[in-house]
């Protein structure tokens, strides 16, 4: 599937992200998502709005704002 910027996503937070406030979660193609205010919402199910895409050598990730 194709991610672009603004597309709204459902993520399931899978751990606590690095940065402060942010969440690790993966798309159903196991696209890693950071998710900003998705800390301490370890599994739980959130809404996000896609903010960037970084393409690596090692594939995709994504970076989103969770929906308030």
């Amino acid at each position: 599937m194709t991610y672009c910027r603004g597309d709204e996503i459902e993520v399931v937070i899978a751990r606590d992200g690095l940065a402060d406030g942010a969440g690790i979660g993966y798309l159903p193609d196991d696209t890693m998502v950071v998710i900003v205010g998705g800390a301490g919402k370890v599994g739980e199910s959130i809404q996000a709005t896609i903010v960037n895409l970084e393409r690596t050598p090692l594939g995709c990730s994504v970076v989103a704002n969770a929906r308030a």
